[in-house]
């Protein structure tokens, strides 16, 4: 299509035209005027209106966008491939690096804990092992002590003899705390006159076990005649054994009563200490006198 100038102006005053449409009028003077157009410039005048001159922008617009939403995909499509295939190929270096590292580091955690639970086991076995001995050494040191034990030790241990004997004599006391019945009533009833006296100590020894024995005399006294009356007892003292320090300890059952009836049947106790010996002294041990 040709393009032609020509002259816009009013053709009476030769003032401004302005466009209304398909008319100009003159902005001075206020003369309409119409336009002739050919064929060419009608189909122009009717491209160039302002909807149809805007359509055609927005077609425009849309049809670069497209284009440059098509290329853009097709670069996206194309660097995301790329990308893709080196991701894969550096990834499966890491991977395989990965792997190896994990490996090694896998194999040196087993070595250790292997290596650890090895050293813990034979530790464990050892101690265990010490320990037993340890154990049977002390077994084999205490009976040493128990058939070793002497009458000598235990006069030596004063502390131990001291307490052994007042505990005897404790446990006597309570025993006869109530008077005996004199059932002729000549003599009135008896009542014990003092503290009991120890008279006679043994050690008794059973293979490892050692027993001590004291024989106690307690008097009593009639309350009518005034008379008196011994009667011997003795007190025992089961598992008895030194402590590793030189000392000697009562063992579970101290101070056990050993009765008879000697005298007659409401006189607990003998007549004398022999007959103490004679009948409470276990016949089948060994017995050794403590002085004290």
């Amino acid at each position: 299509m040709k393009v032609r100038y020509t002259n816009i102006n009013c053709p009476q005053c030769n003032g401004l035209l302005g466009q209304q449409e398909d008319k100009f009028y003159c902005t001075s003077c206020g003369s309409a005027f119409n336009i002739a157009y050919d064929k060419e410039d009608v189909e122009y005048a009717r491209l160039v209106t302002q909807p149809e001159r805007t359509r055609l922008l927005l077609e425009k617009d849309r049809i670069l966008l497209e284009k440059n939403e098509e290329l853009r995909k097709k670069f996206l499509t194309s660097e995301m491939k790329a990308v893709f295939v080196d991701s894969v190929k550096r990834q499966g270096t890491t991977y395989i690096g990965g792997i190896i590292m994990y490996a090694v580091i896998g194999g040196m955690v087993a070595l250790l804990s292997f290596g650890l639970v090895f050293v813990i086991f034979v530790n464990s076995w050892k101690s265990a092992k010490e320990e037993r001995n340890e154990r049977e050494a002390l077994a084999q040191r205490k009976t040493a002590r128990l058939e070793n034990l002497s009458a000598e030790d235990i006069e030596n241990d004063l502390n131990f003899l001291e307490n052994a004997i007042a505990g005897g004599v404790r446990y006597e006391v309570s025993r006869r705390d109530e008077p005996v019945t004199n059932r002729s009533g000549d003599e009135g009833d008896a009542y014990t006159v003092g503290s009991p006296e120890a008279v006679d100590c043994y050690l008794v020894k059973t293979g490892t076990k050692n027993d001590l024995y004291i024989v106690y005399k307690n008097t009593y006294e009639y309350s009518v005649s005034g008379t008196t009356r011994d009667v011997y007892d003795c007190v025992r003292y089961e598992n008895i054994e030194p402590d590793g320090t030189g000392h000697i300890l009562f063992g579970p059952y101290a101070c056990n009563q050993i009765s008879g009836d000697g005298i007659n049947w409401h006189w607990i106790g003998y007549e004398s200490s022999e007959d103490v010996y004679d009948d409470v002294l276990p016949k089948s041990s060994a017995v050794y006198p403590v002085d004290f």
